[in-house]
């Protein structure tokens, strides 16, 4: 038996005291995905993002065998993004933005094969 996901896909803008990243592959269903690739399969994820998401995110995907038929690409759109600046002890974190974009009217459409 498979595991199908659905949720937010996004991208994370993270600062720490000593780096900062910008456009780090988030979203609660991609760190699901993730995980649960080492331990069970097939992992199918469903979700939506914008243009603007890398294709290197999609990449890495297909790298730990994440279906993602269900992915919706919407052309012109933003993908769902967060910001943060965690404190000295890494403990700590400030929410600096949650930008909704594609997210906020995200309709899932689940795949036949995973119905």
């Amino acid at each position: 038996m498979g595991l199908l996901i659905v949720g937010s896909i996004g991208l994370d803008d993270i600062e720490t005291p000593f780096d900062k990243i910008e456009g780090a592959l988030g979203g609660s269903s991609t760190y699901i995905a993730l995980a649960a690739s080492y331990f069970t399969g097939p992992v199918s994820i469903v979700g939506v993002v914008g243009d603007d998401f890398s294709k290197d995110h999609i990449k890495m995907l297909e790298d730990h065998d994440i279906d993602h038929e269900g992915l919706q690409i919407v052309e012109g759109g933003k993908t769902f993004r967060y910001g943060c600046r965690y404190h000295y002890d890494l403990n700590t974190r400030d929410s600096l933005f949650t930008d909704l974009n594609v997210f906020e009217s995200f309709n899932p459409i689940i795949p036949d094969k995973n119905k």
